[in-house]
């Protein structure tokens, strides 16, 4: 079972802490005996490993906020799964990002990043799962952003001085909450939008957990008809990532209850 399994944590529950809501469902699908717990908790058996997966919403500060509730929870390992923008081209969507780092700028006036380390054998059994399952597959840091990008030009000049290969906003602060605890941590995050995407930057049409608001994007798609077919390419996108989320999940879970 690798690094998940040792004397001390091996009856403790996988840590899976997703963003969004559409994510949390790409995990609990492959798992077994799924219960809701709260109403962003959820319990669930790979079979082996108990994994409790948790919905925090987007961005730093709602993340450090729900991973606060679980200070003194038990676990035997931390796993960050989601989305990703890319910051470099050629990457596709639904493209695993098999990150050796995370790069966290810890508030939007901070110059310094902060780097975690990922969990070198759970990444090298990310690597296996990806292979047999046929996931593309790219090497490179991730950076955890403290707003989002929007545009090809945010996505592209952030790459360059961060020196990672895609962008969220959630996975630093998994990984310093699994540091602070002395827990292996990994991140598993799949490519939803392109380099060259741009986002319109469109607020409260969605919930923090990725929830769309459907009066309100009926609204704004009376008035700027120009972005359906952005927001469409969106969903498409979404279906694609969270495919691959499953495939994954399905294949590293099987190997961590070997």
């Amino acid at each position: 079972m690798g690094s998940v399994k040792n004397s001390e944590t091996e009856r403790a529950p996988i840590a899976v802490f997703t963003a969004l809501a559409w994510e949390s469902a790409a995990v609990r699908s492959v798992l077994r005996q799924v219960k809701r717990v709260d109403e962003r908790v959820w319990r669930g058996s790979t079979g082996v490993r108990e994994v409790l997966v948790i919905t925090g919403g987007l961005g730093l500060r709602r993340t450090r906020q729900i991973v606060e509730q679980f200070a003194t929870t038990p676990f035997s390992a931390v796993l960050s799964i989601g989305c990703a923008g890319a910051l470099v081209p050629g990457l596709v969507t639904g493209q695993l990002i098999l990150a050796p780092d995370i790069r966290l700028q810890p508030a939007k006036d901070a110059e310094q990043l902060q780097q975690f380390p990922v969990d070198a054998r759970l990444l090298a059994e990310m690597r296996t799962a990806a292979t047999r399952v046929g996931v593309l597959m790219a090497d490179g840091s991730l950076f955890t952003s403290p707003n989002v990008l929007f545009t090809a030009e945010e996505k592209a000049r952030e790459g360059e001085r961060t020196g990672a290969i895609a962008v969220e906003m959630e996975s630093g602060v998994h990984a310093e909450f699994a540091a602070q605890r002395g827990l292996p941590f990994l991140v598993v995050r799949v490519i939803l939008d392109g380099v060259d995407m741009t986002i319109p930057a469109i607020a409260g049409l969605t919930t923090p957990e990725g929830g769309v608001r459907y009066v309100r994007a009926a609204t704004y798609l009376a008035t700027h008809p120009h972005h359906l077919s952005i927001l469409l390419a969106l969903k498409r996108a979404r279906g694609a990532a969270a495919h691959a989320i499953s495939r994954l999940c399905q294949a590293l879970f099987s190997q961590l209850s070997a």
